[in-house]
């Protein structure tokens, strides 16, 4: 791959868990070295493959998005969202960032490849929270695009939470616990913002 950024890392952990914000601290470490840093999603890639079936932006959901992940991974093997963000980090146009987070790792096929395609430049960083609170969060927010069954109630939620987290929904489903068996980094997230930000940094602030 040409002109590769100097870390790909990628973030894994339950919805909610707390990976949008040690994507923002990352990005606030590499740009107050005067770096650059990007993000990509693997949820931003089943939405692009959503739509191109004709789907709405308004349609989304969390089964939904789910339920056409894996019909991706079953038409084009375990790893295809992260063949496809690695092709969209090697087709970057300049200025190219230094640093990139892939957020979302849920299928060990997604760690397999980009372990391949970027090797020692690849970082996995679990970030764990507790599913009862996650439940707690995901019942408060009541997003229009979460799950059905997770708000029904803190039960159902925290069911879903643990399917995804042990992948008994299928073998080509959500992984997580599985992924973080994989990480090189876990990322307790039990306490406060700032908190979860010094362990960002203890953890990423000697990368070069």
């Amino acid at each position: 791959m040409n002109a590769q950024p100097r870390h790909v890392i990628g973030l894994t952990g339950l919805p909610s868990s707390g990976k949008g914000e040690v994507t923002r601290a990352l990005a606030a470490l590499v740009e107050a070295r005067g770096q650059r840093a990007a993000a990509l999603t693997f949820s931003d890639q089943i939405k692009e493959e959503a739509r191109r079936r004709g789907m709405t932006d308004a349609q989304f959901d969390r089964d939904l998005l789910s339920r056409i992940g894996i019909e991706m991974r079953q038409a084009e093997g375990p790893g295809v969202l992260a063949a496809r963000i690695a092709a969209r980090i090697e087709s970057w146009p300049p200025p190219r960032p230094d640093l990139v987070v892939a957020d979302g790792v849920r299928h060990p096929g997604e760690v397999e490849v980009l372990r391949r395609l970027f090797g020692p430049r690849f970082i996995l960083a679990a970030v764990e929270a507790d599913p009862e609170e996650i439940a707690r969060r995901l019942i408060a927010r009541r997003r229009p695009d979460e799950s059905r069954e997770a708000l029904q109630s803190q039960e159902h939620a925290v069911r879903l939470l643990e399917r995804e987290l042990r992948g008994q929904a299928s073998s080509l489903g959500p992984n997580v616990g599985e992924c973080a068996r994989l990480a090189d980094a876990r990322l307790p997230n039990h306490g406060s913002l700032d908190d979860l930000r010094r362990t960002v940094e203890q953890f990423f602030g000697t990368l070069p």
